[in-house]
């Protein structure tokens, strides 16, 4: 009898442990670490590459996302120094699948070009990190929902700091539960100049110490639900992101504050300088409860940056995830006492001063130099004059204008877009990326402007004198 007893409970034993393992291996399953992979990305020396791409790698299976991260590695998947190349800025896009599409919250029109289909193809901008590597990470039990065939698109943008061509590949992690349902977010893509697919602007500068650049815009959130998560992107100059609710006095429900990195920074040290340096850190928001967003709710994003310098090709963006939740319906409803933030890591907590110099080839080494103007005779031009880009070349790199005249630069490159940016000089100014048009500048205050291709920094370089 003492024996039976014996190997019952030894059975009952191993039936416990077995369950145990299985519920442990069925755990594990559920929750997910999925890597992959988009690349090789070529990129040519001293280059800044900017592209969409199409029908990027998912994570493969249904489920929810509730953490991700990325980063610019080699073929053996080691993380790339910012001395060889630069995750300057990603945007993450979901299409969705046949049976769920996806289209944008706050830009419906918001469209890539398919190059497969050779339509425009209408998808959801979900997560974007730039230098500041920001990561989209949701309160326990929310999550992003995927479908296995979900198809996912990128708009990417990488510097090659180096003389000779490189290749990179862009590496993102992914958490992501497939067993349980978790609560669906749905992301909104705020910023203060919507609708673009690369929503830069530029800061003019030249205001009185202290003067801030201050620039909004507003959203109506259809749907009842709870503000649960949100994160911001930020350009050199910025000092902060805020989400306010213009219909409740406009009361703050999230700002993101960017972080500086001392000048021993690598972001300050890697050569050449092919743009103004950004944050190292933007902080980020949580709340499991959530804000609570009545239907027809109302958001401001409002971006702020120093407007004593020029600060070129900025932007202000930021993703907020809201959970759908119909038993909110009153508007203004009492704030949440678990918001949280991110830690702010050791650094500054103001944009630093910083100049950008204009960088050529040294004729002898081949190498990047900063040069004062590019070579060449200078010209004076009267008002209205045009320069042709063509070639990666300014038909007129050295130019002497009078003070309150105009310039105008034709673009003409066989398919190949190039800007005109101010990298130094008293007014900030920068065009849209072009292959063909024209983009005019008047120029307003006597100085030197130092102007480049922020495409092709170092290849194409324009200095104009104003008297």
């Amino acid at each position: 009898m003492a024996r039976r007893r014996s190997t019952t409970m030894l059975a009952m034993t191993l039936l416990t442990l077995l369950s145990w393992a299985l519920a442990a291996t069925t755990a594990q399953a559920a929750t997910q670490t999925i890597s992959k992979t988009f690349g090789p990305i070529k990129i040519g020396g001293y280059e800044v590459r900017q592209e969409n791409s199409i029908g990027v790698p998912t994570p493969g299976v249904d489920g929810y996302i509730t953490d991700m991260r990325v980063n610019v590695v080699d073929k053996r998947g080691k993380p790339l120094p910012i001395s060889r190349v630069m995750l300057h800025h990603v945007v993450f896009l979901n299409a969705g699948s046949p049976a769920r599409p996806r289209t944008d919250k706050t830009c419906s029109q918001f469209t890539l070009w398919d190059s497969r289909s050779r339509l425009p193809a209408l998808a959801e901008r979900f997560y974007a990190a730039g230098e500041e590597r920001a990561e989209m990470r949701l309160p326990a039990g929310y999550g992003y929902p995927v479908a296995r065939d979900d198809t996912w698109f990128l708009v990417w943008m990488l510097m090659n700091h180096r003389q000779l061509p490189d290749q990179a590949y862009i590496k993102y992690d992914m958490t992501v539960e497939t067993a349980d349902p978790l609560q669906e977010v749905t992301p909104y893509w705020l910023d203060v100049n919507n609708c673009l697919v690369d929503p830069i602007y530029n800061i003019p500068g030249g205001g009185r110490p202290g003067a801030l650049d201050r620039r909004s815009a507003e959203w109506t959130i259809p749907t009842a639900g709870r503000l649960v998560a949100g994160t911001g992107h930020v350009h050199g100059g910025g000092r902060d992101l805020t989400v306010t609710e213009p219909t409740c006095g406009d009361r703050e429900i999230a700002r993101f504050q960017p972080t500086w990195g001392q000048a021993t920074h690598p972001f300050y040290n890697v050569r050449p300088i092919l743009h103004e340096p950004g944050p190292i850190n933007v902080t980020a928001m949580t709340s499991p409860t959530g804000v609570p967003l009545a239907a027809n709710s109302k958001l401001r994003l409002t971006s702020t940056y120093d407007g004593v310098l020029p600060h070129t090709r900025v932007m202000g963006i930021s993703v907020v995830y809201v959970a759908p939740d119909p038993t909110v319906t009153e508007p203004c409803g009492a704030l949440p006492l678990d918001v949280s933030y991110s830690g702010r890591p050791p650094g500054r907590p103001t944009p630093p001063r910083f100049t950008v110099p204009l960088t050529g080839i040294d004729p002898d080494s081949g190498r990047a130099i900063t040069i004062q103007a590019p070579p060449g005779r200078r010209v004076a031009l009267r008002s209205g004059a045009t320069v042709k880009i063509k070639g990666f070349n300014f038909s007129k790199r050295n130019i002497v204008l009078r003070r309150g005249s105009r310039l105008r630069w034709d673009f003409d490159d066989d398919g190949t877009i190039h800007n005109v940016t101010l990298a130094s000089g008293p007014i900030g100014f920068g065009s849209e990326n072009l292959d063909r048009g024209s983009f005019t500048q008047r120029f307003s205050k006597a100085g030197t402007y130092r102007i480049f291709c922020a495409l092709h920094p170092v290849a194409m370089t324009e200095s104009v004198v104003v008297r």
